[in-house]
């Protein structure tokens, strides 16, 4: 963004006729807007600004610092001792940070203007620091003649340290000084900061700014600024802590009123909260409000009352403005302001007409005028006459009165005016229709007005038996309708008219019976409880209303369920059997003559008592442990399981188990195992108990207990191998059991964690148990089971695998050496288990029929002298593995035996000499090799054949 910044040497430009910034700390775009502020740090001063990422940067001048990023949002700045920073906006919306000097009441603690008033600081430099030990003291300049003698003065100074000396005079004469005394004042938290101070606000932001208070010595390090949410409770949250003097509050509601509070905090503590100010968001202007009502009008006085606009929140401060337009005026004009919602006008004319209209008014303006009421104060009575006088003689039709001014004659020969009488006695009431059993109609005729002024009202009295009289109407029209009156009983009514002068005569009575009607409400019914199943309903009659009862109806109900009509008759008593114990049950009654049903009494409950538990329904015997207690065995128990019966109110608290003639009392769990059980033994009832009784017994169950298991069959070994046991158990010409079912055979083996492990389960009576290690002890068991259930396992047996011979070599090679001479070689093995190799050489010479050792010992080669020519010598070699726990020798097979020649030795060309020659098997030996090779693998198929038959068959 391109800016032009102000020379340094010019004086501070006006923006917007606001306060002026310093030269050196404003930037401004070429058009004159102003959208980023920059500081320019001078050599010397640092300015620390918060990044938008929340990182802080510490800037050493020179050096420009942005105090407004371009997208609007303003970063934390701590600007220099002795300044401030004011967050401002014009009326074309752009914000700008303005920083000023501090007013003096705003200097840091250390510096006062009142500490040293011959020096003064530039507003743009930071205060003199103080030197201690200048034995200076700080006070203000007095007059001798100020102090008087023995009178101490406390002087409030900024914490610090300082000497001082002191000296008396008097009489112009002055004293010594004395000795020098040093002080030093303790720091303290700062001062309570003053309100905080509203910079800027919108419909859903606020943003706040407040001055640093005094630090009493101690650096101001932090604020904390609390608010109440706008919840009005008196209950404060952080809404802010740090180091700047401002803030701003988004997402918050329009038209809210929000209550704020700030503390400052140094390093010896935090200071109390300033004073709690209450600032409100931005809204809309109030909605046209309703037009003002009338609530009384008097002779010169008008109350009005009106509401709140709609859409205005209970929050939102609302002003109202009562406007008023006289008779006959043009224009209306204020009369009350406030925030009241009624006001009563006073000071108007009597019987004359007026107009109002209500505006309202927030913090946004004012709302339109609402619609125009038009109403009229109330005519004012007459004042008191004079007293009337007889004028003239008094006639026998007529007479002559005056009062004040003016005469009144009761014949038309008297002058004037004539004085009103009450009107004549009026006819009786007459009935319209027929009689309702609650209420009439009434008509009559306008009494006879000769004399006198026209009847205004009728005033109509009504008697209910003995009882005072009462008013019952009052009015101008010739008929009304009484209600709400007793059915099938007699009123008496009379009646009266009035005028100007008063009311006349009463009229003769007319008496009113009035027609029978239903019943009225029935009290409630009374319930007594006869047993646990039975209930007796009882209930008095109700007042007949004029016809006797015909019939009672109760309904009757189940704890929530609807009611039912249960009894219909004239009896005043209903007994109701057959319930459920421990049940809520409700009614209510109705009574009902010719007329009609009357209204159906309150509704009466009650609950009857809890009884024994209904017999156990189902009872029947498990095939497995429900209990899963471990004790359970088909042969010798039996496990039970039967479904919890209706308790009828009352908790079950045990069950009763009859086994022939004994009784088991059994738990409150629903499930049993019955053990130490003979076979086919037979067992009858199960009852349930609970606090009332024991119900009856249940059907009788007939029960056998299983046979006993299969006894485990003797394991042994057949044959034991270096890494296999064969083994073999039973007898498999009896494989059924007594019950003919097949018999299933579960093998174990104890692994390595000293657990038995399954590795085979069937119906076969050997098993040969491969991938043994040699020469190592195994323990196994073996259990039987049939449809009885599984038998005990067989004891532990433990048996051995055997040692591993040593393997086959392969046919030795013979090398013929010089002489008669010839070395035999063979392939080493490694020791078997830690046991040694030793290796055992044969011969067999010529046409000899057997084979003669010729070495036995460790190594892998061995020389024979005292060869034969044209003699042939078969070799062959065979290992044994020495035992190391025994004298024991393995041996393992014989190798292929190497055909060996001795030849004479021939002339042989130069580049043959000193080569021994090699001797390979002659194509016999070879015939002989290939032949053994033959035999072994066909012998190697055979035995997988037969293993795979004998396996299949026995494992089927």
């Amino acid at each position: 963004m391109m800016t032009d910044q102000i020379p340094l040497d010019l004086p501070p430009p006006l923006l917007n006729g606001e306060v002026a910034m310093m030269p050196h700390m404003i930037n401004v775009n070429g058009d004159g807007s102003q959208q980023v502020i920059l500081v320019q740090v001078n050599p010397g001063e640092t300015f620390t600004i918060r990044a938008e990422d929340g990182s802080l940067q510490c800037i050493q001048g020179p050096a420009e610092v942005p105090m407004m990023s371009p997208n609007g949002s303003i970063p934390p700045i701590h600007v220099p001792p002795g300044y401030i920073s004011q967050v401002l906006e014009d009326n074309t919306g752009v914000r700008r940070v303005v920083v000023t000097p501090q007013s003096p009441e705003c200097y840091p603690p250390s510096y006062s203007p009142a500490i040293s008033p011959t020096h003064h600081l530039s507003p743009y430099m930071a205060p003199p620091p103080f030197i201690p030990n200048s034995h200076t003291a700080f006070y203000p300049p007095v007059s001798p003649g100020d102090i008087p003698p023995h009178q101490y003065y406390q002087h409030h100074i900024p914490p610090m340290y300082s000497e001082g000396k002191m000296n008396t005079v008097c009489n112009s004469v002055k004293g010594s000084c004395s000795e020098v005394g040093a002080f030093t004042t303790h720091s303290s938290t700062p001062d309570c900061p003053l309100p905080t101070k509203l910079s800027h606000r919108t419909k859903s932001t606020l943003t706040l700014q407040w001055k640093a208070p005094v630090d009493n010595g101690s650096k101001i390090t932090s604020y904390l600024l609390e608010w109440d949410e706008g919840k009005k409770n008196n209950i404060f949250r952080e809404c802010y802590f740090g180091s700047q003097r401002h803030y701003k509050l988004t997402h918050l509601c329009p038209a809210m009123a929000y209550t704020f509070r700030v503390a400052a905090r140094n390093d010896i503590g935090m200071s109390g909260f300033s004073p709690e100010v209450v600032f409100y968001t931005t809204g809309s202007l109030p909605h046209l409000p309703h037009a003002p009502r009338l609530v009384r009008a008097g002779i010169t006085w008008i109350t009005l009352e009106w509401s709140r606009p709609d859409g205005c929140t209970a929050e939102e401060p609302v002003t109202y403005t009562l406007e008023i337009q006289e008779e006959n005026g043009t224009e209306f004009h204020p009369k009350y302001t406030g925030e009241n919602l009624t006001c009563t006008v006073e000071g108007l004319k009597r019987s004359t007409q007026y107009k109002f209209r209500l505006i309202a008014s927030n913090l946004e303006g004012r709302s339109s005028p609402s619609e125009v009421l038009v109403c009229n104060t109330s005519p004012d009575k007459p004042g008191p006459p004079s007293r009337p006088c007889i004028k003239g003689p008094i006639r026998p039709y007529s007479f002559s009165v005056k009062w004040g001014m003016a005469f009144c004659a009761c014949s038309e020969s008297l002058p004037v005016r004539t004085l009103s009488v009450a009107p004549g006695r009026c006819q009786p009431p007459r009935i319209v229709g027929k009689a309702k059993h609650k209420e009439v109609h009434l008509q009559w005729d306008c009494p006879s007005s000769e004399g006198a002024c026209e009847v205004s009202e009728y005033s109509l009295e009504m008697r209910e038996g003995e009882s005072e009289p009462a008013e019952v109407y009052h009015g101008s029209d010739l008929e009304c309708t009484v209600g709400s009156l007793l059915p099938g009983a007699t009123h008496s009514f009379r009646l009266r008219a009035a005028n100007e002068a008063g009311y006349g005569q009463y009229s003769e009575p007319t008496e009113i019976t009035t027609a029978a009607g239903p019943p009225s409400q029935c009290a409630a019914p009374s319930l007594t409880l006869m047993s646990n199943t039975c209930v007796l309903v009882s209930w008095e009659s109700p007042e007949s209303s004029g016809a006797d009862i015909s019939e009672y109806r109760l309904e009757w109900g189940r704890e929530e369920e609807p009611m039912e009509l249960i009894y219909c008759g004239p009896d005043t008593q209903c007994e109701i059997s057959d319930l459920t114990p421990a049940t809520h049950y409700y009614c209510r009654l109705q009574a009902a003559n010719q007329a009609g049903a009357g209204p159906y009494s309150d509704h009466v409950s009650c609950q009857t008592p809890a009884t024994m538990p209904d017999p156990i329904s189902v009872l029947c015997v498990l095939e497995h442990d429900p209990t899963e207690s471990g004790v359970y065995t088909p042969s010798t128990c039996l496990a039970l399981k039967w479904d919890e019966p209706c308790n009828n109110g009352a908790e079950i608290t045990s069950y009763t188990l009859k086994l022939g003639e004994q009784l088991i009392s059994l738990g409150t769990s629903t499930c049993y195992v019955l053990q130490n059980l003979q076979p086919d033994s037979e067992y009858r009832y199960i009852q349930a108990v609970n606090e009332i009784g024991a119900s009856p017994f249940c059907p009788p169950l007939l029960a056998r207990t299983r046979p006993l298991p299969p006894v485990p069959p003797r394991l042994e070994c057949t044959a034991a191998g270096p890494q296999s046991l064969k083994l073999k158990w039973g007898d498999s010409s009896n494989a059924k059991s007594l019950l003919g079912e097949e018999m299933v055979y579960n093998l174990q083996m104890e692994d390595k964690n000293r657990r038995f492990v399954t590795i085979y389960r069937g119906p076969s009576h050997t098993y040969k148990v491969q991938r043994l290690n040699e020469s190592s002890s195994y323990c196994l068991r073996i259990q039987a089971v049939s449809e009885a259930g599984e038998g005990l396992f067989s004891e532990v047996h433990t048996f051995h695998t055997t040692k591993s011979i040593p393997p086959a070599l392969k046919a030795p090679k013979v090398v013929q050496m010089e002489g008669n001479v010839c070395e035999v070689s063979w392939e080493s093995i490694p020791p078997m288990r830690g046991d040694p190799i030793i290796y055992i050489l044969q011969v067999l010479v010529g046409r000899e029929s057997d084979y003669k050792q010729l070495y036995k010992g460790e190594d892998a080669s061995f020389q024979i002298s005292g060869l034969q020519n044209n003699t042939d010598y078969r070799f062959r070699v065979y290992v044994c593995r020495r035992c190391q726990d025994s004298t024991q020798e393995l041996c393992g097979p014989l190798s292929p035996s190497s055909l060996f020649t001795l030849r004479r030795t021939e002339l042989t060309l130069p580049g043959e000499l000193n080569s021994p020659e090699t001797l390979k098997p002659s194509g016999m030996f070879a015939t002989d090799e290939r032949f053994a090779a033959v035999l072994v693998g066909a012998f190697a198929a055979l035995s997988f054949l037969i293993a795979f038959v004998v396996e299949y068959f026995f494992m089927k």
